[in-house]
């Protein structure tokens, strides 16, 4: 079972790993949006612009981020329709989610030792070891969060997927789901919690990438 697990992985992870990378780091870096902003406006004296909805205009590098983030860069679609670069974020968010769960299967040690040794990140046993163990240790310490993001950013990728999550929690969930996927919900603790699992989010298909190559074209 183990053996079909870890093919999964592998086969899930090798086209969608980029797209998966991409959506992390984008989403890290707009946790941090309002923050950074200010930050910006002040330094650069560039004046305030409000946009017709009396929301103050996003910067022109988070309007692209966000696009990223959501579409790729593709036009947004229609009421009704999706667009192609919308599909393949929803489409590598279910990935990641499964990418996650089998991670956290493959991970799971059987010992006591075991636990300890895939649970830290060693910096003094080479490149190698370092980045295996920021593949598989990092990994196993954000998936909450991690899988938090995903489960709730299905919510804008497909019609069915919101619809059956607001029946399932109510329609209620539309005054906390924001939050909770940005990691608001706690304040500026969970923020930088969010934002972390984030960039170890984008780190983890690199890794997997160069553990793959590794392992399958310079293993002596």
């Amino acid at each position: 079972m183990k053996k079909f697990i870890k093919q999964l992985h592998i086969w899930l992870s090798i086209p969608l790993g980029v797209v998966i990378s991409i959506t992390c780091f984008t989403g890290a870096i707009l946790v941090f949006e309002k923050e950074i902003t200010s930050v910006v406006r002040e330094i650069s004296d560039v004046e305030q612009v409000v946009s017709e909805s009396g929301k103050p205009e996003r910067l022109e590098f988070f309007k692209t981020t966000f696009r990223l983030h959501r579409w790729l860069m593709d036009a947004p679609a229609s009421r009704g329709e999706m667009s192609v670069g919308k599909m393949i974020v929803g489409i590598s968010t279910i990935a990641m989610v499964v990418l996650l769960i089998s991670g956290i299967v493959l991970w799971w040690p059987k010992s006591i030792k075991m636990w300890r040794n895939r649970s830290l990140v060693a910096v003094r046993k080479g490149w190698h070891r370092f980045w295996y163990d920021l593949h598989v240790s990092a990994g196993f310490w954000a998936t909450i969060i991690l899988l938090i993001m995903a489960l709730t950013g299905l919510v804008w990728s497909f019609d069915w997927y919101r619809e059956g999550f607001y029946t399932l929690f109510g329609e209620g969930a539309r005054s906390w789901l924001r939050s909770l996927h940005v990691g608001t919900i706690g304040g500026m603790f969970t923020r930088v919690l969010w934002c972390l699992a984030a960039i170890v989010g984008g780190t983890l298909p690199l890794t997997g990438y160069y553990l793959w190559i590794k392992r399958n074209f310079f293993q002596k």
